[in-house]
C-alpha cells in the first residue's frame, strides 16, 4: 500500500501491475526471499521435475554441463592428467604456463559452441540471437587491474566475456596421467573444471541480462516514467569504449545497442519483471559509479542535473527494490550501490548478482550429479540457498518463541 492507502502500481512492458500484499507461497512458506518465478528465464529456466517430487529442474543449464563437462574432462588434456576414457587421444594438449594466444585461443574455440547454445536457447523464450553472443570470449591473464580475486567477468562496455587462467592451475599439478581410480579424488582433482564451468555460466548470464535490459529500457521507456533518460544509458556504455577505439569502427558493443533496440521482447510478464528490478537496480548503480569518477553522460547537461538524475533513480530503485510486496525482500538500495563493497552479502544483494550466482549454482549442482553425487537443487516455491537459510532460520525462530512461550505459561507467565 501506499501512504495514501492506494495500493501501489508498476507499469512493466505493456501492463500495469498491482504490487501484491504479502502472502504465503504455494506451499504456505512466508516469501522471505525473492520467489523464484520472475527469474526463470534463459539459462535460469527452470519447471518443476517429473522426477523428483516439489524440486525443480533446469534443463537449460542441465545440457550445458554436459557439454562442458564433455569438453574439459575427455577431450583436454591438463599437462600430465588425462580424464578422458583408457586409450582416447585428448584434442587438445594444454601446458603450463597457458600462453595468452596458441593454448587460450584453442581452449576457447573449444568451450564457445557450448555456452553459445546455452545463451541461444529457445527455451521459455529468453536465449539471445547467435549474433549477441560475444565475439571476444575467452581467457586471460591476471594483471594489477584485475580486482583480487577475480575469476571472470562480462563487461557490456565492450561486450567481452573472459575468464581468468589463474583458476586452471592446479590441474596443472597433478602429476598423475590416469584418474585415480577412488570417485572421491577424482572429483577433487576435477574441481578447478567445476569452477570454471560455474564461473562461465556465471558470466554468460550477465550478458545474457544485458541484451534483455538493453532492450527494455529502449524499447519501454514508459516502464521507468521519473528516469526516462535510461533509454539513452546503453549507447552512452557502449560508446564510452568506442571512443577510446575509434580506429576499430562500430564496436560489437554499439551493434547490440541497435540490435536490442528492436529485437522482439517476449511478452512475459514474470520475465519483465525480473528485467525491471535489474535495470532499475543496474542503472542506479552505474550512476553513482560516474558520480564518484566525476563523469556526466552526454545526456545530462550539467552536474545539477547528473545530481537530479542519480536521485530520481534512487527513489525509483527503492520505490521497486525496497519497498516491495511478495516480490522479494527489501533491498537496501545504498548498499547496493556501494562501492568498493561494504560485505559479501550486499554484493550477492544486487539482483543481478544474486541472479547469477544462483545460475552458476545450479551449473555446480549439475556437474556434481554427472560425476555421481546426488541431485541438489530447490524445492518449487524456495528457489535459492539463501531462501533455504532464512526459511529455516524463521522455522526456528518461531519454534524457539513457541517453546519460550510455553515454558512461561507452565511458570504462571512469570
Amino acid at each position: 500500500m501506499s501512504k495514501t492507502g492506494k495500493q501501489r502500481t508498476h507499469k512493466v512492458g505493456t501492463q500495469t501491475l498491482h504490487v501484491n500484499r504479502i502472502q504465503p507461497t504455494t506451499l504456505g512458506r512466508m516469501p522471505l526471499y525473492a520467489i523464484c518465478t520472475p527469474d526463470r528465464w534463459g539459462l535460469r529456466y527452470s519447471d518443476e521435475d517429473p522426477d523428483r517430487h516439489d524440486q525443480l529442474m533446469y534443463p537449460v543449464a542441465q545440457d550445458y554441463v554436459r557439454a562442458i563437462q564433455n569438453v574439459l574432462v575427455t577431450q583436454v588434456q591438463w599437462g600430465d592428467a588425462y580424464f578422458g576414457p583408457v586409450g582416447a587421444t585428448p584434442v587438445l594438449k594444454l601446458h603450463w604456463p597457458l600462453d595468452g594466444k596458441g593454448q587460450t585461443d584453442k581452449l576457447a574455440d573449444l568451450v564457445r559452441p557450448i555456452i553459445t547454445a546455452a545463451l541461444t536457447s529457445p527455451t521459455a523464450g529468453f536465449g539471445i540471437p547467435e549474433n549477441g553472443v560475444p565475439i571476444q570470449l575467452g581467457l586471460y591473464a591476471p594483471s594489477p587491474n584485475n580486482p583480487p580475486g577475480e575469476q571472470g567477468a562480462f563487461r557490456p562496455n565492450d561486450w567481452s566475456l573472459l575468464l581468468s587462467v589463474s583458476e586452471l592451475a592446479p590441474m596443472f599439478r597433478i602429476r598423475k596421467a590416469e584418474p585415480p581410480s577412488n570417485m572421491a579424488d577424482r572429483r577433487q582433482q576435477l574441481d578447478p573444471l567445476k569452477v570454471f564451468a560455474d564461473t562461465l555460466y556465471h558470466e554468460a548470464r550477465h550478458c545474457q541480462q544485458w541484451f534483455w535490459i538493453y532492450a527494455l529500457v529502449q524499447q519501454h521507456p514508459d516502464n521507468f516514467e521519473t528516469i526516462p533518460n535510461i533509454a539513452k544509458w546503453p549507447s552512452v556504455l557502449s560508446n564510452s569504449y568506442a571512443t577510446h577505439n575509434t580506429s576499430e569502427g562500430k564496436s560489437q558493443a554499439q551493434s547490440i545497442v541497435e540490435l536490442t533496440a528492436k529485437h522482439r521482447i517476449p511478452n512475459d510478464t514474470a520475465t519483465l519483471i525480473s528485467l525491471k528490478r535489474m535495470a532499475i537496480g543496474q542503472y542506479v548503480y552505474t550512476l553513482n559509479v560516474w558520480r564518484r569518477l566525476k563523469y556526466r553522460p552526454p545526456y545530462l547537461a550539467h552536474a545539477t542535473a547528473m545530481e537530479s538524475e542519480y536521485q530520481r533513480a534512487h527513489a525509483a530503485a527503492t520505490d521497486l527494490l525496497q519497498h516491495v510486496g511478495i516480490g522479494g525482500t527489501p533491498i537496501d538500495v545504498d548498499a547496493m550501490v556501494a562501492e568498493p563493497n561494504t560485505c559479501y552479502c550486499d554484493y550477492t544483494a544486487r539482483p543481478w548478482e544474486n541472479d547469477a550466482f544462483f545460475c552458476g549454482e545450479m551449473a555446480t549442482a549439475y556437474w556434481d550429479a554427472e560425476l555421481g553425487l546426488a541431485l541438489k537443487t530447490h524445492q518449487v516455491d524456495q528457489c535459492s540457498r539463501a531462501y533455504e537459510l532464512a526459511d529455516a532460520h524463521h522455522k526456528l525462530a518461531v519454534r524457539v518463541a513457541g517453546d519460550r512461550t510455553g515454558a512461561e505459561d507452565a511458570d504462571g507467565g512469570h
